[in-house]
């Protein structure tokens, strides 16, 4: 059973575990004690009021695994970085053609412009699962392709091309294209390739380039990032150069990003939380009877919340809701900016909607959707949730058969 350590599961399966009458396994979170003798006997049995310790954004999101997502350690923020180094030298030859001597400076000669070549390409093999799902709605705030570039032309030059990304089965999914891209004479150049400069420090870089459109490249995280691009050098002196020499560049790419968002990003994490069974099958119900919990959500993270859960059985599937129902009254209201924090008041309820369906139930498919304030950097330590003033009832009469 994985670690219950999920907004999605924070706000559902920490409860409804609590009703169920068996708690997640290794379910750390600090609940006061819950004295379950109270009301016994009557048609509303309230299980009195309980808190949640504060929960990280470290602990929601699960990144074991994963090579995109990475976290600052002095910081705590979120960011994404991933390098590919395995690029073939790209060749430029001057032709025998060149005509001039050493030291001519009266006569230019324009080189050739090289075909399109790679200048390199990110490959991400395992995304974390809240960015992967199908239903993510990816707008990065600043992507950025660092592209480092060693050359030793006697020139400087101009490189224009195509970012292209591309699914694990090699369709694509989308291009970006870029030109105005420069790269010094006989030197390293390091070009930091993004949406905006607000933020990046000029300093550590010979250009930046802004693309407005970059963070189309990435509308859901894919498989591989390509760019292929042609070299334009510059009108060079004709004596600065030696017929039938080549000259070579040799560029490395890298993509990083603040773990920053658009409006009108989501992200999405499911997962099913089972073996609940052994104490269901215990529980009876009489007509019209329910399960209900509410609760405070006190958030500090920059993401409205969105929580669906869906019932399953023992087989893993899906339990329709003519039989069991589970529902969520309202969303998490995002924190603005990732330190003010916003109360909503939750209400969850679970329904048997078909005599001992209860009987069927093993556990909830959940799914999570947020969607995250505009610019805001998540946190693994700063931006937290704690939910308060917990309160579970059962609503008309059940019978708890302990034999079973």
């Amino acid at each position: 059973m994985k670690k219950s350590t999920h907004i999605a599961k924070d706000l559902l399966c920490l409860v409804l575990l609590c009703v169920a009458t068996a708690a997640c396994k290794d379910n750390d979170y600090d609940l006061t004690h819950i004295d379950s003798t109270v009301g016994v006997g009557s048609e509303v049995l309230e299980i009195p009021t309980s808190s949640t310790k504060y929960i990280t954004l470290d602990d929601v999101l699960e990144l074991k695994g994963n090579d995109l997502v990475k976290t600052d350690p002095a910081t705590g923020y979120y960011y994404m970085d991933k390098a590919d180094d395995r690029v073939a030298p790209i060749n430029i030859t001057v032709p025998e053609s060149v005509s001039g001597t050493s030291g001519d400076t009266q006569n230019t000669i324009t080189l050739p412009e090289t075909p399109v070549s790679s200048f390199g390409s990110v490959t991400i093999d395992n995304a974390p699962e809240f960015l992967s799902d199908d239903n993510t709605v990816l707008k990065l705030d600043n992507p950025q392709f660092i592209l480092t570039v060693n050359s030793n032309l006697p020139a400087g030059a101009t490189i224009a091309g195509d970012l292209c990304s591309f699914d694990e089965m090699g369709k694509k999914i989308a291009t970006v294209h870029v030109d105005g891209v420069r790269v010094e004479d006989n030197s390293t150049s390091v070009i930091c390739i993004c949406r905006h400069a607000d933020g990046i420090d000029a300093d550590e870089y010979t250009q930046v380039k802004e693309i407005s459109n970059l963070h189309e490249i990435m509308p859901v995280v894919p498989h591989r990032i390509t760019f292929d691009a042609t070299v334009k050098p510059d009108a060079v002196a004709a004596g600065a150069v030696t017929p039938g020499r080549t000259y070579t560049l040799r560029p490395k790419l890298r993509f990083t990003a603040p773990l920053t968002f658009q409006e009108g990003s989501t992200i999405v994490y499911s997962f099913v939380e089972n073996e609940w069974n052994r104490d269901f099958e215990k529980i009876s119900y009489t007509d019209d009877a329910y399960i209900m919990a509410t609760l405070d959500a006190d958030n500090g993270i920059p993401a409205e919340m969105e929580v669906t859960a869906i019932p399953v059985d023992v087989n893993g599937k899906e339990i329709s809701k003519d039989k069991i129902e589970v529902s969520v009254i309202q969303k998490v209201a995002a924190s603005p900016d990732g330190v003010t924090r916003v109360v909503t008041p939750i209400t969850l309820k679970m329904t048997e909607n078909s005599q001992r369906a209860m009987y069927l139930l093993d556990g909830l498919k959940f799914t999570f959707k947020g969607h995250p304030a505009a610019g805001i950097q998540l946190n693994s330590r700063t931006q937290t949730l704690r939910l308060n003033d917990i309160k579970i009832y059962f609503i008309g009469k059940l019978a708890v058969d302990m034999n079973k």
